[in-house]
């Protein structure tokens, strides 16, 4: 099920363009897909195909597949969180739950292998204590966004008990890095670091921060893509550890010594989480994953590409 081209979705965003860059670098045959062609990428020069696809539409996962002999798929198209179309949650219910739907009845009539989609850490919703989460907590999604992660994983489960589908989702942290234009503390902090202005956080009480760079989460999707088998649908990709709000900042002034916080309760409350850190144990045992990118690094990496965005 390696033969044939990798159809990467979503490949205007953060994960879904560092899926790409990172597959053509090592040469595999890939087909990109999103609503439009990203800025920034340079798709025609490296012969890459590009599909425009807005989700659902069931017909296009199946053109693709027949037009350019998909047989893996990485799904990071979709709506990226809760801040995106909190006014319009059906067509967050319709991009989300019915796009993965679609991809996974193409799959079961294509006989598709691997599929790597991405859910997120909002399936669990909030818990009463800061302890580990392992994957086979109880989700209890408390945003309309988390709610459809949740179904979706129920729907890999049941695709891959009744169908064979191989599907697996990917309960992601904070993912952040070089790429990412949604809300985003550490792009924050080094926006406003740069720009000689604090960055005005809220308080965050009975909460964690668990940020991730887009890098290990490209490293983690790598090695689920060409495992064998995988004992698992669902895989926790995190930090593995809670991180404190100062030692984000203290990571942050390795790449913007001038990066400071005040705490105010009308501050930004983004990349929170009411519950303890993902326990990474099931995805380094399938897989191998191990994040290597730590935050001052990462901070690095977005603190280049902010100021290549705005030619500084």
């Amino acid at each position: 099920m390696k033969d044939g081209a990798v159809l990467v979705t979503g490949v205007g965003g953060l994960i879904g363009a560092a899926v790409l860059r990172r597959l053509v670098a090592e040469g595999v045959s890939v087909v990109a897909s999103d609503r439009s062609p990203p800025p920034g990428i340079d798709l025609e020069g490296h012969g890459i195909p590009f599909l425009t696809h807005d989700l659902p539409d069931p017909a296009r996962w199946h053109e693709a597949i027949l037009r350019f002999g998909i047989r893996r798929v990485v799904h990071a198209g979709g709506i990226s969180g809760p801040m995106v179309l909190p006014d319009n949650p059906s067509r967050v219910c319709d991009v989300n739950l019915s796009g993965l739907a679609a991809l996974l009845e193409a799959a079961r009539l294509h006989r598709l292998g691997r599929i790597v989609w991405f859910s997120s850490i909002m399936a669990y919703g909030q818990r009463s204590d800061l302890l580990p989460v392992v994957e086979d907590e109880p989700l209890r999604p408390h945003t309309v966004y988390g709610a459809t992660k949740a179904a979706g994983e129920a729907l890999i489960h049941a695709y891959h008990l009744e169908h064979g589908v191989d599907a697996v989702a990917f309960r992601v942290a904070s993912c952040y890095g070089p790429g990412r234009t949604t809300s985003c503390l550490i792009r924050t902090l080094v926006e406003d670091g740069l720009a000689g202005r604090p960055t005005i956080v809220a308080p965050a009480v009975g909460v964690t921060r668990q940020h991730i760079f887009v890098g290990d989460v490209v490293a983690a999707v790598r090695a689920a893509l060409d495992a064998e088998t995988l004992d698992r649908r669902i895989y926790n990709i995190g930090p593995g550890i809670s991180q404190d709000l100062q030692e984000i900042l203290e990571q942050v002034r390795e790449a913007v010594p001038t990066a400071t916080i005040e705490i105010d309760p009308k501050g930004l409350a983004w990349n929170t989480f009411g519950l303890g850190p993902l326990a990474i144990d099931a995805a380094r045992r399938d897989f191998g994953f191990v994040p290597t990118v730590p935050l001052a690094q990462g901070a690095i990496a977005t603190r280049n590409w902010v100021l290549e965005r705005t030619g500084s």
